[in-house]
């Protein structure tokens, strides 16, 4: 039995089992690689999306200040309201928007009790 265990391959099954190796370790790097690609890719596309609706708010938060600087002047300066983000402009101008409506809007908002 002890006999069985060091028996070594035959020389053309050491071929194959090389060969096999090789095939796989190339296979590996290959799909290693093109993985990375696809990786590097994705991330490339996801950085433009990123970079695209962070323009996109800052177009949005451009059109708002004008608003609040109107109705409220003595509060905020324009570059205040630059260096906050677009949702605090956002929030705001919600609120500047809600001060101003009618009296009457408010009273139908409150009667029936719309938000």
């Amino acid at each position: 039995m002890d006999n069985e265990k060091n028996i070594l391959p035959l020389d053309d099954e050491l071929i194959d089992y090389i060969s096999l190796n090789k095939y796989l370790t190339e296979d590996t790097e290959r799909k290693k690689k093109q993985t990375f690609l696809e990786f590097e890719e994705m991330g490339g596309q996801y950085l433009k999306e990123i970079e695209r609706k962070k323009k996109n708010k800052e177009l949005k938060q451009v059109k708002l200040i004008p608003y609040i600087l109107k109705h409220r002047n003595d509060i905020y300066d324009e570059e205040e309201l630059m260096s906050y983000s677009f949702e605090d402009v956002q929030n705001i101008y919600d609120e500047i928007k809600k001060e101003k409506k009618p009296a009457i809007i408010k009273f139908l908002y409150f009667v029936f009790n719309i938000e």
